[in-house]
């Protein structure tokens, strides 16, 4: 059975233990409070570096074809004009200005 306490139930009942000498229950209540803010921590926290990634791959993915593509057409190769054309941030494009300067020729 499972039941769902708010931080405030779970604080009022574990000083019931505690000034019912019920240290045993108190330190199991300690533990799953523990364990299960730990365990959506840990959730969040791979979440949060997988969608990073994605985000990252894809914006890498639109820089490196926007770099080729104005390469073919023998258009100006900066940061601001990849980023333009690839419309990403040029905060997110000067993160890749060694491979835009690298392929600019």
């Amino acid at each position: 059975m499972r039941i769902t306490l708010t931080h405030k139930e779970l604080h009022e009942l574990q000083k019931l233990c505690l000034e019912n000498d019920n240290h045993e229950l108190f330190n199991k209540l300690s533990h799953e409070e523990h364990k299960s803010i730990k365990s959506r921590t840990v959730k969040k926290t791979k979440a949060t570096q997988k969608a990073t990634k994605v985000r990252q791959d894809t914006a890498r993915k639109k820089i490196e074809s926007t770099v080729n593509m104005m390469r073919l057409f023998n258009q100006k190769i900066t940061v601001y004009s990849v980023a333009k054309e690839a419309q990403v941030s040029y905060n997110t494009a000067n993160k890749y200005k060694e491979y835009i300067q690298r392929n600019a020729h």
